[in-house]
């Protein structure tokens, strides 16, 4: 029996478990972007229209006025998952490695998607704007979106972004399992350093608000924008499995 013949029952077991640890970030990512997408392009389509029947002015963009709010739900199911199925996900056999592996995929699968939703409800808030004649800030975005490479770099660079902050998540629980309360909350802050790299990067979200604008070159806008949310993504995988590695299970 070679080394590769005992390597497989190993490599087939890790597949198995990243699977079913993507289907239960996944399951999450489905109901909470349901249930996000419903109300928010609600308000935002909506919101505009009270305010102007009111007396009020609608000015300003509510979508990115909120730091690109999709994001933080992707933070979120990364929290609620692993705090709810960690444990059980390692007592079924499962690695630390595998629910990692799970989550980047589920974000790799939802974050398109959630993406394309958000450009959709970027282009009907400027129609919303227009109808009402009045004036529309424009999207927080590296380049241009009436362009089509800017649609593509909006649509990965966010998809990343989705990925990023998703693994944050897991590493946030991490951080307060292995340090408990006081401790876990002074290793926050550096942890959500992923985060904030892919905003700067994308020039979208609430670490990037100061730096509101695009990329004045197309180029640089697109290797600045995906290649820094590439980063930002990859530094998140090894944050999320390096802090959860350690991470002790009670009974």
């Amino acid at each position: 029996m070679t080394t590769t013949d005992l390597a497989t029952p190993g490599r087939v077991h890790h597949r198995a478990a990243t699977r079913a640890a993507r289907r239960r970030f996944l399951r999450a990512m489905i109901v909470a972007g349901l249930w996000f997408w419903l109300f928010w392009s609600w308000l935002v389509l909506t919101l505009p229209a009270i305010v102007e029947r009111w007396g009020g002015e609608a000015d300003g963009l509510t979508y990115d006025a909120a730091g690109g709010p999709v994001r933080w739900v992707a933070f979120a199911v990364g929290v609620v998952v692993t705090a709810g199925t960690l444990t059980v996900h390692v007592a079924a056999g499962g690695t630390r490695r595998s629910f990692v592996d799970g989550g980047l995929r589920a974000a790799a699968v939802a974050g398109p998607v959630l993406a394309v939703l958000g450009l959709l409800l970027t282009f009907a808030e400027r129609a919303t704007y227009a109808r009402l004649d009045r004036y529309w800030q424009g999207p927080a975005a590296a380049l241009d979106v009436d362009t089509p490479t800017g649609i593509v770099v909006q649509v990965v660079g966010e998809t990343l972004v989705v990925v990023t902050y998703l693994l944050v998540g897991v590493a946030v629980v991490a951080g307060y399992r292995r340090l408990g309360a006081w401790r876990g909350t002074l290793l926050v802050l550096p942890l959500l350093a992923p985060a904030a790299l892919a905003d700067v990067a994308t020039r979208t979200g609430l670490f990037a608000l100061w730096l509101r604008g695009g990329y004045d070159d197309v180029a640089v806008g697109v290797v600045c924008a995906v290649g820094g949310a590439l980063v930002a993504a990859a530094l998140a995988a090894v944050v999320a499995t390096r802090v959860l590695h350690p991470v002790p299970f009670r009974p």
